[in-house]
């Protein structure tokens, strides 16, 4: 699952929103590092309704009509299961990160050593 996608599904696991309000909760909760345009959110919160991942309602705010989309049961599982595959996408991110770490520290010892 990309991270758009990810961000978009952990918004509204927190509650129902509306497609600008998630264009909105994504960058606030990214702080600005994911910044979707409406673009792409709404053709994906159509995808992830049509999957059965969302369901929506009809709202009517200062005599406007507005989409609220919210989570189904399957879209809170789907969304746990990508919690878990991308914590252990992290895992594997800061172990390379220590890997690396430890390589640099064994070649600075050895130049050291040759100096």
């Amino acid at each position: 699952m990309s991270l758009s996608k990810f961000f978009v599904l952990s918004v509204l696991h927190r509650k129902p929103m509306h497609g600008y309000e998630v264009v909105q909760a994504v960058e606030k909760s990214t702080k600005g590092c994911c910044s979707p345009s409406e673009g792409t959110v709404y053709p994906m919160l159509n995808e992830f309704e049509a999957g059965g991942y969302l369901s929506s309602s009809a709202e009517v705010v200062q005599g406007r009509s507005r989409k609220v989309y919210a989570l189904t049961d399957k879209g809170r599982e789907a969304f746990q299961v990508a919690v878990d595959a991308w914590l252990e996408a992290t895992d594997c991110i800061l172990e390379s990160r220590r890997t690396a770490g430890g390589r640099k520290a064994n070649r600075a010892n050895q130049e050291e050593g040759e100096g």
